[in-house]
């Protein structure tokens, strides 16, 4: 699992078959597992009340969706793959000092052109 490109835990699956996965299974499984690090972020200690975990799961769903959108609109934008579309945000972020959270919903929300994504830098 990671999170902003940290690794920080794995998820172990287990297959009533051998051989590899599909590529809609892993894609499912991965969807699976940035899904749970969505949750270890925002994991509290307090008891959660059964109301606050399903607007988690919802909030990380919709995370989630809106961080694969801004991946498309970069990757449809820029004629690349969605994971160059994937490094070219996490890089714009780092480089900008921004999180990627905001970087993503302005994309999504029209408040940001993806072309600002390609903006090239260097460091001086």
């Amino acid at each position: 699992m990671r999170l902003d490109q940290r690794l920080f835990g794995s998820l172990t699956l287990l297959c009533t078959r051998t051989g590899h996965l599909s590529d809609d299974d892993l894609h499912l499984a991965q969807a699976l597992a940035d899904s749970a690090a969505l949750a270890f972020m925002h994991w509290s200690l307090e008891p959660a009340r059964s109301d606050d975990l399903v607007t988690r799961v919802h909030n990380a769903i919709a995370a989630k969706a809106t961080f694969d959108i801004a991946k498309g609109m970069v990757a449809a934008y820029a004629g690349v793959a969605i994971s160059e579309a994937t490094h070219l945000l996490t890089d714009y972020a780092t480089w900008n000092l921004v999180r990627l959270g905001d970087t993503v919903q302005a994309l999504v929300s029209r408040t940001m052109e993806p072309a600002v994504i390609l903006v090239p830098r260097t460091r001086g």
